[in-house]
């Protein structure tokens, strides 16, 4: 937990950023219960660019597939899978966060040795 708790926020910042918010988004995990972890359930809060404070349900779609990949990466920092395959990943994003998402799996490929099978609809993804 602590491993991913502390990579996500870069990565989530990385998915996020472009020129107008050099910084990116804030994420951020918690425990529920820290005496006893075991027995509750993690907070997971995403603040995309320009947005305020709000709870996972009410982020758009396209705010909840970043915020969902940016915990899928985290989680493989720590525990390295082979490869992925990721089915339509980019639908509800725009043509935007589509290059921003398929410019970090890009750089995690090359740099982690990641080998991804992407599955899209939308030409912006290649």
């Amino acid at each position: 937990f602590q491993h991913v708790q502390e990579r996500i926020s870069d990565i989530y910042q990385s998915l996020t950023k472009s020129k107008s918010v050099p910084m990116g988004g804030n994420a951020h995990l918690t425990l529920e219960d820290t005496d006893e972890p075991y027995l509750a359930g993690i907070k997971y809060v995403a603040m995309p660019p320009h947005k305020r404070f709000r709870d996972m349900d009410q982020l758009s779609g396209g705010e909840k597939t970043v915020a969902a990949l940016a915990l899928l990466f985290a989680i493989h920092s720590f525990h390295p899978a082979p490869f992925f395959v990721l089915d339509e990943v980019d639908a509800a994003l725009d043509n935007v966060n589509v290059n921003k998402v398929s410019n970090y799996i890009q750089a995690v490929a090359r740099d982690q040795k990641l080998q991804c099978i992407v599955i899209s609809l939308k030409e912006t993804f290649f």
